[in-house]
């Protein structure tokens, strides 16, 4: 934004504008978080409004919407002038300024809203151009102009402001900011870069170059796995040089079985437009075609990741003849088609710096010198292996050193492809049996979490909520999150999972709550596999199908009549699956995880026999809630806990769910209005022991019913990311056992229930980024059970009640500056109490993204 305050397109008032946000900002700390928010909206709506003007210049300079837009900036330069003068003591200017910030920032979005469909505004103004400076006729343009209009009538363009205010987002806004957290170009979701990357200083140079020239439209980008294709791709897509060029970055992950739908519905998603329903495979490029022709003002590269040679994906079908349009592939393979750029393995000087960076503090080596250059020749140069290998033997004496060096050069592994990796991979994923959980399982090891990661479809994003469903009942872990949260940190230790948290600086006290998802490499779920398929099929704990079309595995035929063993079964069924079952015998299920991704689906008829199962996980990979058939489960008296994700509700709802036992259901971006409307009154009677519900990402939850205050036992109700809400029931007091209640970035809900106060218990309270939320109960401190309080991030609030004085429990404030300073005066009284701020520089919707990948 340097070059904003040079001279910007809109000419000196927007300049103006972002220099008083700049000196204001830095300097007040009073509004400090309101600035750093509108600073972002200036930067996302700066070049769309520059391209504006500078069409309208082409056309005379007649154009009412930029005059408008200046009006705007120059009563924000005078609002942002008024705050920098507020003293500290005057609440009510602080509070009425504090209000207009938010105000100026959502009218600056919200004018790009009325007044933009921006992409088309923008190739409209191009076409008049055009037709001027060819002395074309209008009518000649029309039918042009009218089919331009009527393709982007199909498709909502939607923008969300960093206040929360939104426009279209497919399954939810979060309040974090815009959904592709890069402006409104289209930047995004490119993967996040490891703190240490050695040896990629010629690679990325040469594969830069191949992209900012014109030669190649493809360009290929093979090694074998885990030498950091991923990586390398992702390190070009943030050089400068390529931002500068292409302004829209689609980085999609393609896997050996490709959904072509379901990856062009992910480019419209991180483009702000509406998934259609697309009818077929050619339809869906059809329309990605033409969504990247009304973008062909700008240049765009299309990063196609994990792309295999054998599998039914045709790269050609995404070779469009558009201007500037690039395409960058990553693969184990070579396409003799495209132009390839072979990565290597890293050199023996490179491999021993990025394992030292791993396995030692400092990268200072602090045992045998040749005890260090066997592991890392064994490695291989794969970077995956040195920085896996290299963590886990972080801090071990010598002893575990050579045991390990011994270990590898004696394994076998019986694997088709990159054994000496693997071979490096294996060793360190056996040493994970030295840890073991606290768990009523004296035999669970952090390697039993581990090989249950092999559960989920490769390079899929790992809801943390689905993983607790499962451990809770298989390790009998604490049903608070905070045991998982130290299992996925030591994983993440290990350099064998990637976290993405929603905050940094959060503290631990948000727990589970601030981990978005859960991410495993695919070499590493390839092994995981391979390790539970060792023993014969009858003999498996666990068992991970992954059925195509609908080509079950041999094996299932030959054992229907036989009695399985396996505890953890995961069946993965894509889009071309009839839905039509075999039996099969294996009643000591304990967690069934079923990933699909028809709009249909029909529950196994052999789940009814699973007469241990605890938990049940269901996942619709695709991009619109489906409906469940043969959802008959009241015969699993044991089922403890459901998780749903991307489901029509009422389609179960109308089967009998009568669960006795069941203690906790999630609905994630479920479809869930209608049920709750007409079925919530029978949830006490169907789940009388319920204690916990979540629920998130669901859009067409609008009012909860006061039936679900009946479910006396509940203690813990999550309603996050829930765009249109609007109230809760007047009856929450009536669950006198609740002791958490999340209502994270709810934000359109404007207040909570008075009855909250009755709620003696409560223990934890969450209503951070509910931005029509200004203030809370008078009687807080009937509350005499808070400990904790998340609250903040451009709410409304200007002071809080006298009584949470008598809150002398409360321990943990969690929130922003402004917020902060409302807590601060109480501090002195609540001698307990530690607040945390939490800086805005978050990483913008996070969760919206990689739910729905």
């Amino acid at each position: 934004m340097s070059d904003l305050v040079g001279g910007a397109a809109l000419g000196p008032v927007f300049d103006i504008l972002y220099k008083a946000v700049l000196d204001v900002g830095i300097n007040i700390a009073t509004f400090r978080s309101k600035f750093l928010c509108l600073k972002q909206t200036l930067m996302e709506i700066e070049p769309v409004f520059a391209d504006i003007e500078r069409l309208s210049k082409a056309l005379d300079g007649r154009d009412e919407e930029v005059e408008m837009f200046r009006k705007r900036l120059m009563k924000g330069e005078e609002l942002v002038r008024k705050c920098s003068k507020t003293k500290c003591y005057d609440a009510l200017k602080k509070w009425k300024y504090s209000k207009d910030l938010t105000k100026l920032e959502s009218s600056l979005v919200k004018f790009c809203q009325m007044h933009g469909l921006i992409q088309v505004c923008r190739d409209t103004k191009m076409i008049l151009v055009e037709c001027k400076k060819h002395g074309k006729k209008l009518d000649e343009v029309h039918s042009m102009m009218r089919n331009m209009s009527l393709m982007a009538s199909g498709s909502s363009i939607g923008f969300t402001n960093s206040s929360g205010s939104s426009g279209w987002m497919s399954g939810g806004g979060s309040s974090f900011g815009s959904s592709n957290g890069n402006g409104f170009s289209g930047w995004a979701d490119v993967p996040q870069i490891p703190h240490s990357v050695v040896g990629f200083e010629v690679p990325l140079q040469e594969l830069k170059l191949k992209l900012l020239d014109e030669k190649d439209q493809v360009v290929v980008l093979s090694a074998p796995a885990g030498c950091g294709k991923t990586t390398l791709a992702a390190m070009v897509c943030q050089e400068e040089d390529i931002k500068d060029k292409y302004r829209s970055i689609f980085f999609v992950t393609v896997t050996k079985t490709p959904n072509i739908k379901r990856i062009v519905g992910e480019i419209f998603e991180k483009k702000d437009y509406k998934v259609p329903e697309f009818s077929t495979e050619q339809d869906a490029i059809s329309q990605l075609n033409n969504l990247l022709r009304r973008s062909a003002s700008q240049p765009v590269l299309l990063v196609l990741d994990d792309v295999w040679f054998e599998s039914d994906f045709d790269i050609e079908n995404f070779v469009f003849q558009i201007p500037g349009f690039k395409i960058l592939v990553t693969s184990r393979f070579v396409f003799p088609k495209f132009y390839t750029y072979k990565l290597n393995l890293l050199s023996e000087k490179d491999a021993k710096a990025l394992f030292c960076t791993s396995a030692f503090k400092d990268s200072i080596p602090n045992v045998r010198l040749d005890l260090v250059h066997k592991v890392v020749r064994s490695c291989g140069g794969f970077p995956l292996a040195l920085r896996v290998v290299g963590r886990s033997l972080c801090g071990q004496p010598e002893v575990i050193w050579f045991n390990r060096v011994m270990m590898q050069s004696k394994r076998q592994i019986l694997f088709p492809t990159e054994n000496d990796l693997l071979r490096s991979l294996q060793a360190s994923i056996d040493a994970l049996d030295e840890k073991v959980l606290y768990s009523s399982r004296e035999t669970t090891t952090l390697r039993d979490c581990y090989l249950d990661l092999g559960s989920f479809p490769e390079d899929q994003r790992i809801h943390p909520a689905a993983l607790l469903d499962m451990w809770v009942e298989r390790y009998n872990l604490d049903e608070d999150g905070m045991n998982a949260m130290a299992i996925f940190f030591e994983l993440s230790s290990q350099n064998l999972v990637n976290l993405a948290l929603a905050r940094k600086d959060a503290p631990a006290v948000v727990g589970l709550h601030n981990l978005h998802y859960i991410q495993q490499h695919d070499m590493l779920r390839e092994l995981v596999i391979h390790q539970c398929d060792e023993k014969p099929v009858e003999e498996r704990m666990r068992i991970y199908i992954n059925i195509k079309g609908n080509d079950f595995p041999t094996w299932w035929f030959e054992q229907r009549h036989q009695l399985l063993q396996v505890e953890v079964l995961s069946i993965i069924t894509d889009k071309d699956f009839s839905s039509e079952w075999y039996d099969v015998q294996c009643p000591k299920v304990e967690v069934l995880v079923l990933n699909f991704e028809t709009s249909t689906y029909n529950l196994p008829p052999f789940v009814v026999q699973m007469s241990e199962l605890k938990t049940l996980i269901m996942t619709n990979n695709g991009f619109f809630p489906a409906k469940l058939n043969n959802f008959q489960l009241c015969s699993l008296l044991n089922l403890k806990r459901i998780n749903l994700e991307r489901i029509s509700v009422t389609s179960i709802f109308t089967s009998n769910l009568q669960l006795p036992n069941l203690r906790k259901i999630s609905l994630i971006m479920c479809e869930i209005g209608e049920a709750f409307e007409n079925s919530a009154a029978n949830m006490p009677y169907m789940w009388p022991k319920l204690v916990e519900m979540n629920i998130e990402y669901c859009n067409d939850l609008v009012e909860v019913p006061a039936e679900i205050c009946d479910l006396v036992d509940l203690k813990r109700l999550s309603i996050c990311y829930c765009p249109e809400l609007v109230a809760l029931p007047e009856e929450l007091g009536r669950l006198t056992n609740l002791e958490v209640l999340r209502l994270h970035s709810c934000t359109k809900l404007a207040e909570l229930p008075k009855s909250i106060v009755k709620l003696s218990r409560l223990g934890f309270l969450d209503v951070y980024d509910c931005v029509d939320m200004d203030c809370l109960p008078m009687e807080m401190d009937q509350l005499c059970s808070l400990r904790t309080v998340c609250m903040g991030s451009r709410l409304g609030f200007t002071e809080l009640p006298n009584s949470v004085l008598k809150l002398v429990q409360l321990e943990d404030v969690v929130c922003d500056e402004e917020t902060a300073s409302l807590w601060e005066y109480f501090k002195e009284y609540l001698r307990n109490l530690r607040i945390t701020v939490i800086k805005e520089d978050i990483n913008l919707n996070l969760l919206h993204k990689s739910l729905f990948i």
